[in-house]
């Protein structure tokens, strides 16, 4: 059952994302190997990130006595308990950060991957709202200081790295905002966890 709901939310994830790719593709002549592979990691670790942070579903609203939970919003900086929890926080954002301008060149400028990070963090935070996990500054802050240091550890592989990083082309220049918008919209509107382990209860499985 464990792995049905993975690939099930996996599906509401990947799908919008690869919809959108293909038809971005159609306005560009080729689309190297090189880049599907690298974009699928990126949606992969965009899975991964939306999985660990549970945000919420518009399935979830009704099912608490009030839609949004604003009393579970931390608005003060630091507040939060315990070292660990910036630093797993950042730590799950430093992938982004780095992913980012090896991908696209675009992102290689300090303050694309700052906004992106950012909003990819107030995102998740946002939809924090409709399950009542706490929608934390502390989070915001530290997944983009994630990227921030991600971007960092990018700056520094090309300078030691061989890799030839000038060779791809992305489809468009927002390119990677339209896989984040998606992927969010996607676990968002299309995932309900709850619903699909009743349905698969309900079959037998």
């Amino acid at each position: 059952m464990e792995v049905l709901d993975m690939i099930y939310e996996m599906s509401c994830i990947f799908v919008p994302c690869m919809i959108y790719g293909k038809i971005a593709s159609k306005r560009v002549q080729k689309v190297s190997i090189k880049h599907v592979v690298l974009v699928v990691m990126f949606v992969f670790y965009v899975y991964l990130c939306l999985d660990v942070a549970g945000i919420g579903t518009v399935w979830q609203i009704g099912r608490y006595k009030t839609i949004i939970g604003m009393d579970e919003i931390n608005w003060i900086p630091f507040s939060s308990d315990g070292v660990l929890t910036y630093i797993l926080n950042i730590v799950m954002f430093m992938p982004l950060g780095f992913l980012l301008p090896l991908i696209w060149k675009n992102m290689r400028k300090c303050s694309n991957v700052f906004w992106t990070s950012f909003g990819f963090s107030f995102a998740i935070e946002f939809c924090q709202l409709f399950n009542f996990r706490v929608t934390d500054m502390d989070d915001l802050m530290m997944n983009t200081l994630g990227g921030m240091f991600g971007f960092l550890v990018w700056k520094l592989f090309a300078k030691i790295s061989k890799i030839d990083l000038e060779s791809d082309q992305a489809i468009t220049p927002k390119e990677p905002i339209f896989y984040l918008l998606f992927a969010v919209l996607g676990k968002f509107f299309l995932y309900d966890g709850l619903g699909f382990v009743t349905f698969l209860e309900k079959m037998g499985l």
